[in-house]
């Protein structure tokens, strides 16, 4: 019988040459198992790896603009508060107003005033409000403060002037508010609110924040103070502070009550409006939102079962391949520490 003889370096080489294809093999299993698809997507797909890229970018497209819509979301969120308040406040001096209605006891006449300034204060407090570094109700303006800090004090300064004007024309420099017909109360408010430029007294846009919610959807996400609903809150609050409890008679207090009560009435109306237009937005962003999630959700399936694996199956693998490994290196070892002199 003839025997031929192997070097016990030969042996090792290959095992160290089977060992390190393993490696390979076990680095790119571990991927697979963890991720669920292709370590090696251009390679195992080939000429298909252009169809895999295109469903990969069109969901990230897809949930960018979702995320972009969450920013609309929120901005529509706080404006929605701020307008509830604003409208609560209207309600308040309305309530007032109401309460006051053919009411002449000084008292009485001192705490509506003191109420209609407060929702004045309240009405721009509101009207300021910024999220995100954003003024939500200065139109595109939104880096601008929406009223500024001394625009209470410059708006009632402006109407004081004016009423005194008034009186000084009407019924001569020596006249005082108890002077003021109940006629002459209705053309010096008529005046006012014609000449009354809504828009210098204010820093907000006439445009509005639009946002692209989807391919084909671009939507109002924001609203402006240059409405009617702010301007009539401002000229009911204006109105009933500075007049309410200035002397009047008894007839031209009753033309105060009643045109304070429609600007209020007006007002509040006007915000309403403004809360529904937004929330006809919320609602688009929610319909559209869900249309590009469940687009997602369908290309992120297509997505995996082009480049996806199966992870149970990759792992037993991996765990065979680790076997075979440190049997490898076992039995290396082992030749690597036989001698010849242990057998002479």
């Amino acid at each position: 019988m003839k025997t031929t003889s192997i070097s016990s370096l030969a042996i090792s080489q290959s095992m160290q040459s089977t060992v390190s294809s393993a490696m390979t093999e076990i680095v790119k299993l571990q991927d697979e198992a963890v991720t669920g698809t292709y370590s090696d997507v251009g390679l195992e797909l080939g000429t298909r790896t252009s169809t895999s890229l295109d469903y990969s970018r069109e969901s990230s497209r897809l949930q960018s603009v979702i995320d972009s819509n969450s920013f609309a979301e929120t901005r529509m969120e706080g404006s929605q508060l701020a307008l509830t308040n604003i409208s609560n406040a209207g309600q308040t001096l309305l309530d007032a107003l109401t309460a006051l209605s053919g009411n002449t006891d000084v008292n009485s006449l001192k705490v509506s005033a003191d109420s209609a300034q407060s929702v004045l204060e309240n009405f721009v407090s509101y009207a300021n409000t910024a999220v995100n570094g954003e003024y939500l109700f200065s139109g595109t303006a939104t880096d601008v403060q929406t009223f500024g800090d001394d625009f209470i004090d410059n708006v009632t300064d402006d109407f004081n002037t004016a009423f005194r004007a008034f009186m000084d024309a009407t019924n001569g420099v020596t006249s005082t508010a108890a002077d003021v017909t109940a006629d002459q109360m209705k053309t010096f408010l008529s005046d006012y609110e014609t000449g009354f430029d809504w828009p210098t007294w204010n820093n907000a846009s006439d445009n509005v924040m639009m946002t692209r919610i989807s391919s084909s959807e671009t939507v109002a996400t924001s609203t402006s103070a240059n409405s009617e609903g702010f301007k009539n809150l401002v000229l009911a609050s204006v109105v009933a502070s500075q007049l309410t409890n200035a002397g009047l008679g008894s007839g031209a207090l009753s033309v105060v009550s009643q045109k304070a009560t429609q600007y209020a009435g007006t007002a509040i109306s006007g915000v309403t409006a403004q809360q529904s237009a937004l929330g006809l937005s919320q609602e688009r962003i929610d319909k559209a939102n869900t249309y590009m999630s469940n687009q997602i959700t369908i290309i992120d399936t297509q997505l995996t079962s082009l480049v996806g694996v199966d992870t149970e199956e990759a792992s037993v693998r991996l765990s065979t391949l680790l076997n075979q490994v440190e049997t490898s290196y076992s039995i290396t070892s082992r030749i690597l520490g036989m001698s010849l002199a242990d057998y002479i």
